[in-house]
């Protein structure tokens, strides 16, 4: 009788473990657009398209930049139009910190380093379909050297 108690409290924490990992709280989009030769133009616009499947649910998204150690600015500023799938639009400038007195910050990966900002925690998205999300250099230069990768990560907010 005790060995079958045992067992079945096993079994319990083992369903109990199984279904807490199964809800990991991952990512439900992520994509990085790779800029050619590290160097982002000036008015090249990299744009997202992140598939709502759920309506009325809430998001946290960020934006990470993968960035090396020619970059010559200690920030990276850019524009951020977020447009949801009933049209609504949301924008914002914002500065992603890249380098602190010359000195590379930011979680290193070989030679590249990864930066990121939140750019909205917990937005409701109403409708389901298509959310786009468009992103313009703001440093006033034709060609920006340094930037390896910018990247979109879409979380579901806690």
């Amino acid at each position: 009788m005790k060995k079958s108690k045992n067992l079945l409290y096993f079994f319990l924490f083992l369903s109990f473990t199984l279904l807490t990992i199964s809800c990991n709280r991952g990512p439900v989009y992520e994509k990085y657009l790779k800029m050619k030769d590290s160097t982002w133009d000036r008015f090249s616009m990299k744009l997202y398209e992140i598939p709502i499947e759920e309506a009325g649910k809430s998001y946290d998204i960020t934006l990470s930049v993968r960035s090396l150690a020619q970059f010559q600015y200690d920030d990276l500023p850019v524009y951020v139009i977020l447009t949801t799938p009933s049209g609504e639009e949301r924008m914002r400038e914002v500065t992603i910190p890249v380098k602190a007195n010359g000195t590379m910050i930011g979680v290193p990966k070989e030679k590249v380093y990864e930066s990121s900002v939140i750019l909205w925690k917990n937005i409701n998205i109403a409708d389901k379909g298509k959310c786009k999300i468009s992103i313009e250099n703001m440093i006033p230069k034709i060609q920006t050297e340094g930037i390896d990768a910018l990247g979109i990560v879409v979380t579901k907010a806690k």
